[in-house]
Order: structure tokens, then C-alpha cells, then sequence
């Protein structure tokens, strides 16, 4: 699955409150595949036990693109 499809199936699992917007998500495809590939990379750390400096990282990193991401979404458009 590519970054784009994965970060925006995520996103729609962890914020059901987004799905009524989830046509809206081809407006801003770098942040989606940006959070599709951090979420990617945080749950291959979780699986390997590694680095936890870098787990702990990519956490933060995580939800900071969630919440940019919800913000694109909620910047004054109404679901259709």
C-alpha cells in the first residue's frame, strides 16, 4: 500500500471524526504520505525494540503530523 493510502486509512482509524472529510484528503498528499511513512516507521521500531530515543521520537513526531493533518481538515470546510 503506498504511503498516501496507508497514511489516510490510519488516520481515519485513530479520528473516526474525520471520515465524514475524507474526500478532502487529496488536498494536501505530502502531509498524509508524510504521516503514513512516520507511523510506518514508529510501528517498525515498536515491533524490533530498538532504539527508544527514536521510538520516543518518531511518537512525538507522529502526533504532531496527526494533529497537523486533523487542522487541514477542519480549516473552515464542512463535510459534503
Amino acid at each position: 500500500m503506498d504511503s498516501f493510502r496507508y497514511g489516510l486509512a490510519i488516520l481515519l482509524i485513530r479520528c473516526p471524526d474525520l471520515r465524514p472529510y475524507a474526500h478532502m484528503a487529496h488536498s494536501w498528499p505530502e502531509d498524509i504520505e508524510n504521516y503514513g511513512d512516520a507511523v510506518r516507521f514508529r510501528d517498525k521500531l515498536r515491533a524490533e525494540g530498538g532504539d527508544k530515543v527514536l521510538l520516543e521520537e518518531y511518537e512525538r513526531l507522529c502526533i504532531q503530523l496527526e494533529e497537523e493533518v486533523r487542522s487541514h481538515f477542519f480549516a473552515g470546510h464542512d463535510p459534503s
